[in-house]
């Protein structure tokens, strides 16, 4: 029993970060979905989406995302962003907008494990919302 006991406490832990890194990579997935999906729109000259409601899609990447997809994934929920600068960013005045997306989720350790894995400089959390901008204009 006690040999059991050791390797349980052991292996538990691990398969626990094995799952969440999995999941995370899932959300990294996603990312690259929706990111592809709002470049093709620039590539057509359409502008960036407007920011959105935390868990809706917007109406214009509706088109250009897989059928079905949806920002409400069960564990987490996606946000587009779109922030409107109008006085310029801090120290870069020639930014006047940021383009990214946000996940919610009460899995802190998930959230962490995204944070690790994207490789975003600009990236950032607030309570249990995790954002990562990829694009500025």
């Amino acid at each position: 029993m006690l040999i059991v006991s050791i390797v349980a406490r052991i292996a538990i832990p691990q398969f626990q970060e094995i799952l969440t890194r999995a999941r995370a990579t899932e959300i990294r997935a996603t990312f690259d979905v929706v990111e592809d999906a709002a470049n093709r729109l620039i590539v057509q000259n359409n502008p960036w989406p407007e920011d959105a409601v935390a868990g809706v899609v917007p109406p214009e990447l509706r088109a250009s995302l897989p059928p079905g997809f949806t920002f409400e994934r069960g564990r987490y929920q996606l946000d587009w962003e779109n922030w409107a600068l109008p006085e310029g960013m801090p120290g870069d005045s020639t930014v006047r907008r940021l383009i990214g997306i946000s996940v919610t989720t009460s899995d802190r350790s998930l959230g962490l494990a995204l944070m690790e894995m994207v490789p975003l400089n600009a990236k950032f959390t607030l309570g249990e919302t995790y954002t990562f901008i990829f694009a500025t204009q």
